[in-house]
């Protein structure tokens, strides 16, 4: 059999010819290598966060006409990696430092001695060639197979017991941060959230492993299970890079940190919170797009809508409120609002916690409650600066709230949101906190309330007209749409969009325009009731607006239908 050479620069050129390298991500690469001299380029790639493992793996596999083993072939491999780990005294120590397992292959007709297969992470790694030679085994492999982190780390928690005593989490865990496996092993989880979309990264600790699941179109999914002994070095890891207490265990923490995964500039949001099993994280993803995302024609917002937020957002003063539950799109929504405003002429001021993207021409405020520099102190202190349009993160207390409506008695335009579950609720709320009702009346513009569907992928297939119940049509008909323009569609599932039949996320919308006859409900009897009788006619709520795009054959009939509604049920 051929000898395994070590890893070569055509690497680069094939990852070139690709495009999986960009001019920007190669002078990285080119600049680390000279500092990092005799390093490999397959670590330094993960390491840079250049390049996903997968997208990485993949090109190897191509470019040197190798398998890959996925979970799919676990199995198989689990079997005969027990029989060669004790024919070749392969140890866990020397296995996780080869990266690779070596497994025995079936027996053939006629063959004479053992035959091996080799699973590695890079089957380039010229210490794995070396250990291959030192112990006989080379000429006896027959095949190679790269595999990736997630999976060989599945490999090594079913074929080793774990000799870790139980204080193990006493040891240095600076050090363990800095491990260059833990490096790469955190690098990959995180490229290949970027890879598959994903908005949120949880890593969970069991019993006696921990899990790593991603949230795509805000559904958690691909669920990836680690031994424990890695646990405290990926959480220390973690911590360290975001700026936390790596040996504070029984507080939770929050940090930040920015990366860039699979080529992606990205901010991470980091949430630590002690668990029974341990401490538990969730990673909230914020890539720098900003140039692309923020623009409110591309919101999702039908026409009508569109025309009816503009207006409020000329308005020379007033409040504008945005509702959802965490996650519903309100901060995009805030954001490409503020875009979409004159900085040039007009003095624009955000406090926020946290600032999540910057806006070029806006002047941003970070809350640091800690030293007492809340909302409620940033407003005031704003308001001594001149602005003309103030958003503030959330409403989060009375303070904020009368704070926010005085800004809109003295001339200010706000902008701010609410967690509240539809637009007539957020009036309510405000009065709840202790606000009078006659302010709010007078100051609250209208209240837009906001979700996020999924996006049907190419996949999709027709869904039949007989599948709609009769009083979504005869709705789809009266708004003007007659059945020959109906674009119906149902998820299917594909490689694309890994099965699940969508491919990315979109917002709808609700928007309630603040009327003289709310107003005056208002003042007279605060009541949901009363508040909802005084809407104006033609209100579209979320579950109508998102019919809007059902008919188009944007997203599916039970995304549509999953969202609260009433306007269809009177």
């Amino acid at each position: 059999m051929d000898e395994v050479k070590p890893m070569t620069p055509s690497l680069i050129d094939y990852l070139q010819a690709q495009g999986a390298l960009s001019t920007q991500a190669l002078a990285q690469l080119k600049e680390a290598q000279a500092q990092h001299r005799g390093e490999r380029v397959f670590t330094l790639l993960l390491r840079l966060g250049l390049i996903s493992e997968e997208r990485l793996l993949q090109s190897q596999a191509e470019m040197l006409g190798l398998g890959i083993c996925d979970a799919s072939r676990l199995a198989s491999v689990m079997t005969g990696a027990q029989v060669a780990c004790r024919e070749l005294g392969l140890t866990e120590a020397m296995a996780r430092r080869l990266e690779a397992i070596l497994t025995r292959l079936p027996e053939a007709l006629g063959q004479t001695g053992p035959r091996y297969g080799v699973v590695a992470r890079d089957t380039q790694r010229a210490e794995l060639h070396d250990w291959l030679v030192a112990h006989g085994v080379m000429e006896r492999v027959d095949e190679f197979q790269l595999i990736a982190t997630r999976d060989l780390e599945r490999v090594f928690s079913e074929l080793f017991v774990s000799k870790q005593a139980d204080g193990a989490w006493k040891q240095d865990l600076r050090r363990m941060a800095e491990d260059a496996p833990v490096i790469e092993l955190v690098n990959a989880v995180l490229a290949r959230a970027t890879d598959c979309r994903a908005s949120d990264i949880h890593i969970e600790p069991q019993a006696k492993s921990f899990s790593v699941r991603y949230r795509v179109d805000g559904v958690l999914r691909n669920k990836e299970t680690y031994t424990r002994e890695r646990f405290d070095a990926v959480v220390s890891r973690i911590k360290l890079v975001s700026g936390l207490d790596i040996a504070e265990r029984r507080l939770p923490q929050d940090g930040r940190f920015s990366a860039r995964m699979a080529g992606v500039e990205t901010d991470v949001r980091v949430s630590v919170i002690p668990s029974v099993a341990g401490e538990s994280l969730v990673l909230r993803l914020l890539p720098n797009t900003a140039g692309t995302r923020f623009d409110i024609e591309k919101l999702g917002m039908e026409a009508d809508h569109l025309a009816l937020f503009k207006s409020w957002m000329q308005e020379p003063d007033g409040i504008v409120l945005v509702t959802g539950p965490t996650g519903s799109g309100k901060s995009t929504t805030l954001y490409a609002t503020l875009s979409a405003l004159d900085t040039a002429s007009e003095r624009i001021m955000t406090v926020e916690d946290p600032v999540e993207y910057q806006i070029e021409g806006v002047t941003q405020f970070q809350v640091h409650s800690d030293i007492g520099f809340d909302f409620a102190a940033a407003l005031r202190a704003m308001l001594r600066h001149d602005p003309d349009t103030i958003m503030v993160g959330e409403i989060r207390d009375v303070e904020t709230a009368r704070i926010a409506v005085q800004s809109s008695l003295t001339g200010h335009r706000v902008f701010s949101t609410l967690h509240t579950n539809d637009t007539a609720t957020a009036f309510l709320r405000l009065t709840d906190m202790g606000v009078e009702p006659f302010l709010v009346a007078a100051t609250v513009r209208g209240v837009v309330a906001q979700r996020l569907v999924r996006r049907l992928c190419s996949c999709a297939d027709q869904l039949p007209t007989d599948n709609v119940p009769l009083a979504i049509q005869q709705w789809w008909l009266s708004q003007g749409l007659p059945e020959k323009e109906w674009v119906l569609r149902k998820p299917v599932g594909c490689p694309a969009c890994s099965g699940t039949g969508y491919k990315g996320r979109m917002a709808v919308y609700e928007l309630l325009v603040a009327t003289d006859a709310m107003r005056a409900a208002m003042v007279r009897s605060p009541t949901m009731q009363a508040l909802r009788d005084a809407v104006q006619p033609g209100f579209r709520d979320l579950r109508s607006s998102a019919l809007l795009k059902v008919v188009r054959g944007e997203t599916s009939m039970e995304d549509a239908l999953a969202l609260g509604g009433t306007s269809l049920d009177d």
